[in-house]
């Protein structure tokens, strides 16, 4: 069911991103100056459209896994130290039991003791 409804929504998207991309094939230069749209001063290089959109998807992506690892940055650390502490409880139990080997257990009974019964 998730599949189809995966396909449902993301073929026909992927289809109309492609048709945008195809029939946008002109070259567009990215003007950075809002004040002066006749002569601005910042320009970029003449372009197809379809480059420019991927590019700034490359780039929120970009942003946005950057975003991401540096939010978790807590969560690495605090998993980091637990990690020394725990691989430093288990050398100090491995010592203990070293220093103080557990007792040899009796062989398994097939039955359970008789328990003497209190009614005469």
């Amino acid at each position: 069911m998730k599949k189809w409804l995966y396909r449902i929504v993301w073929v026909p998207v992927l289809v109309l991103a492609v048709l945008f991309l195809v029939a946008n094939r002109q070259l567009v230069t990215i003007s950075l100056d809002p004040f002066n749209a006749d002569n601005p001063l910042i320009t970029s290089f003449p372009l197809p459209l379809w480059l420019w959109l991927i590019f700034t998807l490359f780039v929120g992506v970009g942003l946005g896994s950057a975003g991401m690892w540096v939010s978790g940055n807590k969560r690495r650390e605090k998993a980091r130290v637990e990690h020394r502490e725990l691989k430093s409880l288990r050398r100090e139990m491995m010592a203990m039991r070293e220093q103080n080997p557990p007792e040899e257990s009796k062989p398994f009974q097939s039955e359970p003791p008789l328990l003497e019964s209190t009614e005469r």
